[in-house]
């Protein structure tokens, strides 16, 4: 079994009914009806056996199928059972099921995703995203991602998918940042954005998440940054520092985006954040800030990395990182570094 393991299955029942359902995994599902603890028509018109069965790629897929087929006449239903046993039933259905029609947009990203899975490269990704659940990731490189994210942008029905929140694997959420930053018009960008925000569950996502589309008016995008910056929820305030360090720490840079940064914490922040918490994700992204803009606008980020006890603009924590990070960069100076490890 693997995450793209969904099912439609038919069942003849021992009074010549037949039998519809949904499982990841067909044969524990008739065993179950067979054994009387599948559901309560089948235990009462046993004995079962299985008719047909079509593989989808997700769970919604599967669902609509079967709500499809269900609702057919028992004469309908007998033919397209007919057609099965020359061709599989889900290219049956696909062909020939009121309503049914071509994949979603949806079943293309699992299909889409089921033929790239690395498994070397899931075992890589897991423990670099360790807020994610294992099963949820299955291991598909960034380059592919970025190939389904435009076939998903050309496909017509691409809004369905980007609706369906929120998505069951790591790789789909991967797909959706990346189809989000096709987006060209500005007001539907931000109401993606403001739709997938809260989904957001990982850094990885979050900072995968592209900004182009909100360059286009930055008076607009600053609105809706101080809104993700005080939404209390941690990856769309570390999205809106990121959107602070991408598109605002050179020519459009102020003073004052800084002191956002410096004031951007989760309510209830310690000073020494727990790995792996949601305040230890945003406060490593505010120290990537300031790591930054010691590159970028040095006069003013040096004072919060200088300043320190009643004097600090900084907490603590969020300054010791951001000075690692900065000695860490090969665009800060040998004389800077030698300052910054003295302010340790």
């Amino acid at each position: 079994m693997t995450p793209f393991d969904h099912y439609m299955y038919v069942l003849a029942c021992g009074d010549g009914s037949l039998y519809t359902g949904y499982a990841t995994d067909v044969q524990a599902r008739l065993a179950a009806h067979q054994s009387g603890r599948g559901a309560k028509y089948t235990k009462s018109h046993a004995p079962v056996r299985l008719v047909a069965q079509a593989r989808f790629y997700s769970k919604a897929r599967a669902m609509s199928a079967e709500a499809h087929f269900k609702q057919l006449s028992r004469e309908r239903k007998d033919g397209l059972l007919e057609r099965s046993e020359k061709e599989p039933l889900e290219d049956v259905l696909r062909r020939e099921l009121p309503g049914f029609g071509e994949d979603t947009a949806a079943e293309f990203v699992c299909r889409s995703l089921a033929g790239q899975v690395d498994p070397d490269y899931a075992a890589f990704m897991r423990p670099l995203v360790p807020t994610v659940e294992p099963c949820r990731l299955v291991g598909v490189r960034t380059p592919e991602l970025r190939k389904i994210a435009r076939g998903l942008h050309r496909r017509a029905d691409a809004a369905g998918f980007l609706r369906s929140l929120p998505h069951a694997l790591f790789e789909e959420n991967q797909v959706h940042a990346l189809a989000i930053g096709m987006e060209c018009e500005y007001e539907r960008s931000i109401g993606l954005y403001d739709l997938f925000l809260p989904h957001i569950d990982n850094w990885a996502t979050c900072d995968q998440l592209p900004v182009r589309p909100l360059a286009e008016r930055p008076g607009r995008t600053l609105e809706c940054v101080r809104r993700w910056m005080n939404s209390g929820h941690a990856f769309s305030i570390r999205f809106g520092i990121g959107v602070l360090m991408r598109l605002f720490l050179e020519d459009l840079f102020e003073p004052r985006f800084a002191a956002m940064v410096a004031a951007a914490r989760m309510p209830g922040a310690p000073d020494r954040p727990e790995p792996e918490s949601g305040a230890y994700y945003v406060d490593m992204m505010r120290a990537w800030y300031f790591a930054e803009a010691l590159v970028k606008q040095p006069m003013a980020a040096w004072p919060y990395v200088e300043l320190r006890d009643e004097r600090a603009l900084l907490d603590e924590w969020t300054r010791r990182k951001a000075i690692q990070k900065a000695c860490e960069s090969r665009r800060i100076s040998v004389e800077a570094k030698a300052r910054l490890r003295s302010l340790r």
